[in-house]
This record gives structure tokens, C-alpha cells and sequence, in this order.
């Protein structure tokens, strides 16, 4: 089966594009990741069809996918893991007890009893790190509640996971070195 897209090294309006889509997505502090990042082994894959920007590829890994519906960014772990490093506490993030990072690790969902804190501009659907007490990445994944309700519920699902995020893999960033 062929490729629904085409893949290339990414141009000055590629990275300015990705830039402007951490802005957006993540607040200025995550352009900062391009910082770490060897740009000569960044890609983007553009679809055939629109030629719009559909994943970024780090090293060959995919590192964000573009959503078509509504060209929002994506994270995947390499990505997650530099976001991490780069926005302060709690910026983008969900805390939730200790005792629950196995159980998140073995399941798909963060519920709302077990969140202790949240950033408080967490907006619905939107993509957020998943961490534990010990500001620990565990996984990231999409917000199915607001702050308000993640926060006051004690019941109900708040967080479904996307990817994780098991011990070791933070060692394993894509950075330059």
C-alpha cells in the first residue's frame, strides 16, 4: 500500500509552522524545546492530497502528528518528554497520587478521585502530561474534564491516556548531545 504522505527535511516555514503550533497549542515556553533539538534530523510529512502538514518525525520517530479535522498538534512521547522539561510546574500538567501511577500505567484512564492538582487553564479535549506527586512523567494524554471539574469531582473519568510513559524512558530524549 502506498504512502498517504511524503516526508522531507523540515524548511525554515516547516519550523517556523511547528514553532508557531507549540505557541499556540502549549504556551511560549514550550518553543523552547527547539532549543534541544538538532533541527538536521527533524522531518515533516506532508499529506499528498493538501500538502498540509500532517507529523513531524524526530530521528526518524514520530515525534507530533497534525490532526486533520482541526490541525491540532499532537504529542507523542519524544515530544512529551521535552515539553515536560520545558514548562514550569504546573503548566500543562495533571498531578495524581503517588499510589495510582501503577494502575495508570496499566490502564487507559485517570479518574477524577485520584487528581490532586491541575493546571488551572486545562480546557476540555485539550492535550496534557500526565504526572505523578513527584512531578514524574507517567503519560500524556487528552483532557475529558475542565480544571473546575477534574478538581471538585469524585467520581468519573478525567484524563484518557494516549501514550505512557515507564521508567527509563525519560532518559531516552531525543536531545542534542
Amino acid at each position: 500500500m502506498e504512502s498517504r504522505f511524503r516526508c522531507k527535511k523540515v524548511s525554515e516555514e516547516d519550523l517556523k509552522r511547528l514553532e508557531l503550533m507549540l505557541l499556540y497549542y502549549f504556551g511560549r515556553y514550550a518553543v523552547d524545546i527547539l532549543k534541544y533539538l538538532d533541527v538536521n534530523k527533524l522531518e515533516v510529512c506532508l499529506s499528498k492530497t493538501t500538502s498540509r502538514p500532517r507529523a513531524f518525525l524526530y530521528c526518524k520517530n514520530l515525534f507530533a502528528s497534525v490532526r486533520a479535522s482541526d490541525f491540532h498538534l499532537i504529542p507523542h512521547k519524544p515530544l512529551a518528554i521535552l515539553l515536560h522539561r520545558v514548562l514550569p510546574f504546573p503548566k500543562r500538567r495533571v498531578v495524581v497520587v503517588n499510589e495510582m501511577t501503577d494502575d495508570i500505567l496499566k490502564g487507559h484512564t485517570v479518574f477524577a478521585k485520584h487528581i490532586i492538582l491541575a493546571d488551572e487553564t486545562i480546557r476540555p479535549f485539550e492535550e496534557i502530561l500526565v504526572v505523578n506527586e513527584d512531578d514524574k512523567l507517567i503519560g500524556l494524554g487528552r483532557a475529558l474534564l475542565d480544571y473546575e471539574t477534574m478538581i471538585t469531582s469524585t467520581y468519573g473519568a478525567a484524563v484518557q491516556i494516549r501514550e505512557k510513559v515507564v521508567d527509563g524512558e525519560n532518559n531516552e530524549e531525543p536531545l542534542r548531545t
